[in-house]
């Protein structure tokens, strides 16, 4: 079950609501409003609102890592585009999301937090005079990954030297000449 903040879901409750996005790349803040959230200047460089994509194919047992892709506006803003903002490259930079409303003032996990929407890092940044595009992949690849078989055999004497530090096989059903690791001591 989803637990909003207390402000945020004060905000959202009645029948007219004012939420706006706001997007943290690294120490840089972006949304559609121009504004000062948590003492940190927010540009109005975010074109729209972000888009999430995610996907699984059961049939061919894929999954597609969820992403958002971001468009912000490179035109001069204060005398500077976007582009000239980020210091190095943008690649790996952590990103988060977040909705906020009227009375939401904080992006800590409290009463008067905005709602953290996704988290993720930047996979691809292209740009040019009008404006930057950046893709973003949440992390749940790297946590959820596991290369495959997990368990070897070690070092033990009573392992052959051909076979220390193998992988032991993993076979499912009913396999004729099934790999196999040869273990002495068992």
């Amino acid at each position: 079950m989803l637990t909003l903040p207390a402000n945020f879901e004060n905000d959202i409750s009645g029948r007219d609501t004012n939420l706006i996005p706001l997007v943290r790349i690294g120490d840089i803040y972006v949304s559609t409003n121009s504004m000062t959230y948590a003492t940190n200047p927010v540009l109005p460089l975010l074109t729209s609102n972000p888009s999430l994509k995610e996907s699984i194919d059961i049939e061919k047992r894929n999954y597609k890592i969820s992403n958002i892709s971001l468009t912000i506006n490179n035109f001069p803003y204060e005398g500077q585009r976007f582009s000239d903002r980020v210091e190095g490259s943008l690649i790996n930079t952590p990103v988060e999301v977040y909705w906020i409303s009227p009375s939401t003032t904080t992006l800590d996990d409290t009463d008067t937090s905005g709602l953290k929407i996704y988290q993720g890092q930047v996979r691809r940044y292209d740009h040019d005079d009008t404006s930057c595009k950046i893709t973003v992949e949440d992390r749940s690849q790297a946590t959820l990954h596991k290369d495959l078989p997990i368990a070897n055999l070690g070092t033990d004497d009573s392992v052959p030297d051909k076979y220390k530090n193998k992988p032991i096989p993993m076979v499912y059903g009913h396999v004729d000449r099934s790999p196999c690791v040869v273990d002495t001591g068992k």
